[in-house]
C-alpha cells in the first residue's frame, strides 16, 4: 500500500508537466500527416527551437509516466534506462535555450540537422547524433561554474561538467547491462534473477529515489523552457499549471 500510495504521489508531480506538454503543442503549428519515400509519419512543416523543445519535452514526460508503470512492478533495470535518456533530454533543452557565445553555431546547426534527420523509410542514411552530449555538458557545466563564482561560492565545489558527464555514464550503464547493473537482478532465497520484476524488494526506495530526483530535474528544465520561449501566456489557461510554474520558480 505504502508503495502505491507514493507512486501515486508522484504522478500527481508528473500532472502539470503533461498538461504544459499539451498547451505547449496546442499553442503550435500542427503537425501534417506527410508521405517521404515511402516513410508516412507527420512531420511539422517549419520547425524551429520551440518544436525542438517541444519534442524532448513530449519524450520525456513519456519517459516519466513509463517510470511510474515500471515502478509498479520494481522494473529497476528498464527504469534506470528511461532516466538515462531523460537525462539527455532535460539537458538538451537548456543547452539549446541559453547557449553561450561560443556555443551558438553548434545550437543552430544542432537544430537544423535535428529536422533535416527527417526520414526512416530503409533506404535513408542512418546518421550519427547531431551534437556530442560532452559539448552540452562542457556548455552547461560552463555556465553554472560562472555563477557559482560570481556568487562566490565555489568552495570545495567539483566542476559542473563533471557532476553532468558522472550521471550520464551511471545511467548508461543500464542502458548497455553493464556487470554490477545486471547482477542487481540478483537474490532472494534461494538466489536467482528476478525477471519479472523487484517488487517488494529494497529496490523499490530506490525506485522512488530516482523518479522523485528526476521529476524535479525535468520541472527544473521546463521552467527554463517557459521563461525563455515566454510561455507565461500559454500556460494562463490551466490553473493547475500556473500554480506549479509558480512554485517552481519561486524555488529558484
Amino acid at each position: 500500500m505504502y508503495m502505491d500510495r507514493a507512486l501515486q504521489a508522484l504522478q500527481l508531480q508528473v500532472d502539470p508537466l503533461q498538461r504544459f506538454v499539451e498547451l505547449f503543442a496546442a499553442s503550435l503549428d500542427q503537425p501534417e500527416l506527410c508521405q517521404l519515400n515511402g516513410d508516412r509519419g507527420f512531420r511539422y512543416e517549419a520547425p524551429d527551437v520551440r518544436h525542438f523543445c517541444l519534442l524532448k519535452a513530449a519524450r520525456t514526460v513519456s519517459a516519466l509516466n513509463a517510470c511510474i508503470e515500471l515502478a509498479r512492478g520494481g522494473y529497476t533495470q528498464e527504469i534506470g534506462t528511461l532516466i538515462r535518456t531523460m537525462a539527455e533530454f532535460a539537458t538538451h533543452i537548456e543547452f539549446v535555450l541559453d547557449p553561450g557565445e561560443e556555443d551558438r553555431s553548434n545550437v543552430e546547426k544542432y537544430v537544423q540537422e535535428f529536422f533535416a534527420d527527417s526520414r526512416r523509410d530503409p533506404a535513408a542514411e542512418i546518421k550519427r547524433a547531431q551534437v556530442r552530449q560532452g559539448v552540452v555538458h562542457e556548455s552547461l557545466g560552463r555556465r553554472l561554474d560562472d555563477f557559482a563564482k560570481q556568487e562566490d561560492e565555489t568552495g570545495e565545489r567539483s566542476p559542473a561538467e563533471a557532476l553532468y558527464s558522472n550521471v550520464y555514464r551511471v545511467f548508461s550503464n543500464y542502458v548497455h547491462g553493464k556487470y554490477p547493473e545486471v547482477m542487481d537482478m540478483y537474490g532472494g532465497t534461494p538466489g536467482h534473477f528476478h525477471l519479472r520484476g523487484m517488487r517488494g524488494t529494497p529496490k523499490d526506495a530506490e525506485n522512488l529515489e530516482m523518479l522523485s530526483t528526476y521529476i524535479s530535474t525535468v520541472a527544473n528544465a521546463f521552467v527554463v523552457m517557459i521563461q525563455s520561449l515566454d510561455l507565461r501566456e500559454v500556460i494562463k489557461a490551466d490553473a493547475v499549471v500556473v500554480r506549479w510554474f509558480r512554485e517552481r520558480f519561486e524555488e529558484h
